[in-house]
């Protein structure tokens, strides 16, 4: 009788062994991350839902929506008559986030402080530290919830955000004078009455993802601080820019104040009723304009 013995593979059976294990991960690595973008996306709108909440709560307790951002008209930029170190919305809404405690460590009458200030401007390029070193502690304490997880960073994770609040269409500057058409800006105090075009039509909260290009400030510079507010406009969202031109979700162009994400397609955004919608990057721009607005009256559907 002849001794059996396993039979071995060939040299080519393992490589078509190795090359279908390739095929399949190919297969499945694009299903691997549209499932993790998924999960940021659901976390992503889970953060604005928070601050939406927040916003209501706020408004319950004062009357109002808070102010876009606040501060002694003192404060002015060393290089021109120009908010800094101003404190802006998320300082104002802490306590109603479950964080009065980091709220009770800012010093309101003193200036908001910030670690990294970039400014592509003769002013810049690099303006911090800055501000009253009293806040420090809490401006380098933000909150998970106004990250992005989705955003690539480019500044710390504590210390820069990735959302906005809706000032209007575009008129200069909601973080140093008035009148604006959105639900905040310089000492604003919009109460839901205000809100004629509907809480359901009207934009709260959008992303603005902190490596977007702001004001003076370049793409993947980092340009939302915490709290902190100078001329850059840090955490506010405009449809245009000053003169009229369209800033739609995602836009380059320089000196806009647009919404910006690394999801793809389009940013999330909230209603001043709380509900999440998705705002594609080719939205018709009327529609857009329109959302940005409490009391434009204009004819058309908001976005859903």
């Amino acid at each position: 009788m002849k001794p059996t013995g396993q039979r071995a593979f060939t040299l080519i059976e393992l490589l078509v062994v190795i090359a279908i294990i390739g095929i399949l991960i190919a297969l499945l690595l694009p299903a691997v991350q549209a499932a993790r973008e998924a999960a940021r996306l659901a976390q992503c709108g889970n953060n604005l839902k928070q601050i939406s909440l927040a916003m209501y709560n706020y408004l319950d307790a004062h009357e109002c929506f808070p102010s876009g951002n606040v501060g002694r008209r003192e404060w002015r930029d060393p290089n021109g008559d120009l908010p800094w170190g101003h404190f802006g919305w998320p300082a104002l809404i802490l306590p109603f986030l479950e964080n009065q405690a980091l709220h009770d460590m800012i010093n309101f009458n003193v200036q908001a402080y910030a670690e990294h200030i970039p400014e592509d401007s003769s002013w810049g390029p690099q303006r911090g530290p800055a501000g009253n070193p009293v806040n420090r502690p809490a401006a380098l304490s933000m909150p998970s919830t106004f990250v992005c997880p989705s955003a690539h960073r480019v500044q710390p994770v504590n210390e820069q955000k990735d959302y906005g609040i809706n000032a209007g269409t575009g008129m200069c500057c909601p973080e140093r004078n008035s009148g604006h058409l959105g639900i905040a800006w310089y000492n604003s105090a919009v109460a839901a009455k205000d809100v004629k075009d509907g809480l359901t039509n009207t934009f709260m909260f959008l992303e603005f993802a902190h490596f977007g290009n702001h004001s003076w400030i370049n793409y993947d510079r980092g340009s939302n601080q915490f709290f902190w507010i100078h001329h850059t406009s840090q955490g506010y969202v405009v449809s245009s820019h000053h003169d009229g031109a369209p800033t739609p979700p995602n836009d380059t162009s320089w000196n806009g104040r647009a919404a910006h994400s690394d999801h793809l397609g389009g940013i999330q955004t909230t209603m001043c009723d709380g509900h999440l919608v998705w705002v594609s990057d080719n939205i018709d721009f009327t529609i857009y304009r329109a959302a940005f607005t409490r009391a434009g009256g204009e004819p058309v559907q908001p976005p859903r």
